[in-house]
């Protein structure tokens, strides 16, 4: 590959980068704290639904199980929230 192909490569490649990350650091700006939370909860079983159901990757009960942890760890996390909140 010639270096001006190359080059103009990595120039796009760092603009496809960097315009999705600049979109949510303006649009963390605007929302809550709360909806950003609940997003990023949401995030990584948003991604294996996309991986299941889109992509037609295998789903066996390795990923069942990390799907389950994904689950018990936000339910942990939100019942301490919602104990500690009730204190105060």
């Amino acid at each position: 590959m010639s270096q001006p192909a190359s080059s103009e490569n990595s120039l796009r490649a760092g603009l496809m980068t960097t315009l999705p990350l600049v979109c949510f650091a303006a649009a963390a700006n605007r929302l809550p704290l709360s909806g950003i939370g609940v997003l990023h909860y949401l995030a990584p079983s948003i991604a294996f639904l996309l991986a299941i159901y889109v992509y037609n990757e295998p789903f066996g009960s390795h990923q069942m199980a990390t799907l389950g942890f994904v689950w018990l760890a936000l339910a942990l996390s939100s019942w301490e929230g919602w104990r500690h909140q009730r204190k105060t």
